[in-house]
């Protein structure tokens, strides 16, 4: 079924191409009258009309078809915004039916759509792309909550070019989300609030990557991202709601949490010239690594140790890193 979305998606690009006037109805339209779009456009299988609603695997190759759109270099800004947001409106809607929980959308996570998910969670975060033609990159993500019996979802879009000044420390809304791709999703409770640990990526722009360790928890069934919890050192005696590292373009970073020894592993960054101390744009990961351990109600960052558990470390030639980047 998925090759009839893959070899005809182009209708629907065409489509979202046009002036905005014929896009305009890419607001918050309804599962079922995106389906007549796709049925017009991009040929949507007979079958869905033997049913009332679509199913979880229909809508996921539905959305496999389209998700390289806002990730093409040859598309305008604005049709890779109505893909994003198609796909959105997708997600939204059919992850408040109850048998989607449990179907894994096992192609969108190996796709353009990871999943942050966890066993013990009742919590999953799908993301993704948009990479707009000034390099800068967008994001957004849908959260995935179930509660008690019933399941309710959130839209999340990118805000990370037009934050609050002192957004690094402070909590912050969906309205106020700063986007990323999440990879790992870590429930824990802090007395008894339930919260989740969220470890992100941001391509960001042309220059730098970043990486984003950042806490989720409700309130009112709303979604508020940040908690004061992550001390740069024991002597450190104000927590900050989030931690952001930003490095070179040309580098990955290491953060994740570490199951065993039940600690979060970040990779130490350094200037990759003395010259450049202060510029992210140049700065590296150096193959050290630190960690931050749960004391009380916060998390303090600490030299990572030989004695502790930890994954086989990778090899980093930091000086060939270094040719790449200009002196």
């Amino acid at each position: 079924m998925r090759s009839i979305y893959v070899s005809s998606h182009k209708c629907l690009y065409h489509f979202l191409s046009m002036n905005k006037r014929s896009t305009d109805f890419i607001g918050r339209p309804s599962l079922s009258y995106i389906l007549v779009l796709i049925l017009l456009f991009i040929g949507f299988p007979k079958s869905i009309f033997a049913q009332n609603e679509p199913s979880p695997q229909e809508v996921e190759e539905f959305i496999l078809g389209i998700n390289d759109i806002p990730l093409r270099s040859d598309t305008s800004d604005e049709a890779k915004i109505n893909v994003a947001r198609l796909i959105q409106e997708s997600l939204l809607e059919i992850l408040q039916k109850p048998e989607s929980w449990d179907y894994p959308f096992e192609s969108l996570r190996l796709s353009t759509i990871p999943i942050a998910s966890h066993p013990k969670a009742d919590v999953r975060i799908f993301s993704y792309n948009v990479i707009l033609n000034s390099g800068v990159f967008h994001q957004y993500a849908v959260i995935q909550r179930k509660k008690k019996r019933e399941l309710l979802t959130y839209a999340l879009v990118d805000t990370a070019q037009n934050l609050p000044d002192r957004h690094f420390e402070s909590s912050l809304s969906s309205e106020q989300w700063i986007g990323c791709i999440y990879y790992q999703l870590q429930p824990f409770k802090i007395g008894k609030t339930q919260t989740y640990m969220l470890f992100g990526f941001d391509g960001h722009n042309k220059n730098s990557n970043r990486s984003i360790l950042d806490v989720l928890y409700f309130e009112d069934d709303e979604p508020l991202f940040g908690y004061e919890l992550f001390r740069t050192s024991e002597e450190d005696p104000t927590p900050e709601p989030r931690e952001i590292f930003e490095y070179h373009k040309s580098v990955k970073l290491t953060l994740r949490y570490q199951e065993e020894g039940k600690h979060i592993v970040i990779e130490d960054l350094v200037p990759s010239q003395p010259q450049f101390k202060g510029n992210p744009f140049y700065y590296i990961p150096s193959g050290d690594y630190h960690a931050y351990f749960q004391e009380g109600k916060t998390w303090v960052k600490k030299v990572l140790t030989d004695d502790l558990p930890f994954a086989p470390r990778i090899p980093i030639d930091v000086e060939e890193i270094k040719k790449d980047i200009p002196r």
